[in-house]
């Protein structure tokens, strides 16, 4: 099935579009402007065809496949589960008609892994480009056109279909319950790797048909900065800051705290590296223990279900990279220009980073109270060290002070180590009590771990004088982890709208000296 996926994306990638387009056949259509589609990739729902030439086209029913049969065919590929035989274009698919025994309904398939074609072909045909986006590491906007999802003014003109007699209820209760099946997906829309936009006058509609044409007959693009700002909330004066901001060194270091949401998948990983880089993080960091020694033999032999067997100790075993994944993980962050670093949370961890000279290193609040391991890397370890502070005192960072002084410099990162974390809790005030320690402690850097959720507490951190902020990232939800609930999905445009809202905050704080600036208003000056 990844080889289809493979397939579609390579055609979407090589027809140099940078949208989709899903056709049905309702009416609306018959007030589209043609040009209007020219920058788009196109994707046929069964004859649609017929109105719009297309790229891909998913079908299921054989009186397509008759249609075909008789008319020339006009996709580059057809999925669907009755193939027209030796013919190249057309592709195999697994099909699973909607029914009382699937143990679960449409909209919760949709997320599951593979490729199907649903009796609602227009799920099919989101599921498609959501896919599509997610192989690529592209936010793809989708437009879905002619999909009225009633029959009561019948179908578009150039659909050239009638309605047979006895098929008006059938029909309408047919598109009916596709609405149903797309406004329920409208609700997850922020778990989706595309910006899946209808156009009509539905209540989910995101824009008129009158509004698709006056947007995109002419060649600008007017949507896609407002749709943008619409989404980030992030306004026009806004961007334009951040953007300048950009072409300056920004100070404030973002790391994608992965820890082990890779779930030992170096595909997985390599993914989410290549996803960190392209929001505009920093850093990513990763995480490493030995399990054997970390956990109790009681506590490995706990019951948990999981990919990799039946116990704790099979899945903490699963998900530690080896030293070939960190070879890996060193070679992708070169490639996409962002940096690496590890958690260390045992002697035997820290000795087995140690051979890939890293330049920074974490202690994470987890070890808080390890005062041996720590006293051992802290008269080791040369290079940067994190340290996270949740469930500590002020005593603790004394003990770091004191016994950190071999190193090139100490990250503080205030945190609270509850997941997630309220706003309330989130004590963003420490933040500026360790920059106020930087002042007689050089070394020290301030910074905050992020378990809330959003960016609020993070750009106040940032107001505060942090100059690193972490925040957790997964890849999709997974039920079976065991540590998941305050990451940011990579499938979704989330962790970029976050490096946004971080480096926002850090154009409006600017540099602290007060001067007058060219931007100010001078009339009453004398």
């Amino acid at each position: 099935m990844n080889k289809i996926i493979e397939k579609i994306s390579t055609l979407f990638l090589e027809s140099g579009k940078k949208k989709i387009a899903i056709i049905g056949k309702g009416p609306s259509l018959d007030e589209l402007k043609k040009n209007a589609l020219d920058d788009f990739f196109i994707i046929n729902i069964n004859d649609s065809e017929r109105i719009i030439d297309g790229n891909v086209c998913l079908y299921i029913h054989e009186w397509v496949k008759k249609y075909l049969l008789l008319n020339k065919v006009r996709c580059d590929y057809y999925l669907t589960a009755d193939p027209i035989e030796n013919d190249a274009r057309f592709i195999s698919v697994d099909y699973i008609p909607e029914s009382p025994e699937n143990y679960k309904p449409i909209q919760e398939r949709f997320f599951d892994p593979g490729f199907e074609l649903e009796d609602a072909l227009i799920i099919s045909a989101i599921k498609l480009s959501n896919l599509i986006a997610d192989r690529i590491r592209q936010r793809i906007s989708v437009y879905l056109l002619g999909f009225d999802f009633s029959i009561k003014n019948g179908f578009s003109t150039d659909a050239h279909r009638n309605i047979d007699f006895g098929e008006n209820d059938y029909l309408e209760n047919l598109l009916q319950s596709q609405q149903e099946y797309l406004s329920l997906l409208m609700n997850h829309k922020s778990e989706l790797a595309i910006e899946l936009i209808h156009v009509g006058n539905k209540h989910f509609s995101g824009i008129s048909i009158v509004g698709f044409n006056r947007s995109f007959s002419k060649k600008e693009n007017i949507t896609t900065t407002s749709v943008k700002i619409k989404d980030t909330n992030i306004d026009e004066q806004s961007i334009r800051i951040i953007e300048n901001h950009f072409n300056s060194k920004s100070k404030v270091e973002i790391v994608a705290e992965i820890t082990t949401n890779h779930f030992g998948n170096l595909d997985l990983l390599q993914r989410m590296i290549a996803a960190a880089a392209e929001a505009g993080a920093d850093s990513i960091k990763l995480q490493k223990r030995d399990v054997n020694t970390f956990y109790t033999a009681e506590e490995l032999a706990k019951p948990y279900n999981s990919p990799f067997g039946k116990t704790f100790r099979d899945y903490r075993n699963g998900l530690e990279l080896n030293e070939d994944g960190f070879n890996k993980v060193i070679q992708w962050c070169s490639e996409y220009g962002i940096k690496w670093f590890a958690s260390v949370l045992d002697k035997y961890s820290y000795e087995f980073i140690k051979q890939f000279s890293p330049e920074k290193i974490k202690l994470p609040s987890t070890i808080s109270e390890h005062e041996d391991f720590l006293k051992y890397v802290a008269s080791e370890f040369k290079g940067d060290v994190v340290i996270s502070t949740g469930m500590t005192s002020p005593e603790y960072e004394t003990f770091i002070i004191n016994e950190f002084k071999n190193c090139s410099n100490i990250y503080l990162l205030q945190c609270t180590s509850s997941y997630p974390t309220m706003n309330e809790d989130a004590n963003v005030a420490v933040v500026r009590h360790y920059h106020d320690l930087s002042l007689e402690h050089p070394k020290i850097i301030p910074g905050y771990s992020s378990h809330d959720i959003g960016s609020l507490c993070c750009q106040l951190a940032v107001a505060s004088g942090g100059l690193m902020i972490e925040k957790h990232v997964k890849y999709g939800n997974t039920p079976w982890a065991h540590f998941d609930n305050v990451a940011i999905d990579m499938l979704t445009d989330k962790f970029k709208v976050f490096v946004q809202d971080i480096r926002l905050a850090e154009a409006c704080l600017g540099d602290g000296h007060k001067r007058v600036l060219r931007s100010e208003h001078h009339k009453y000056r004398k």
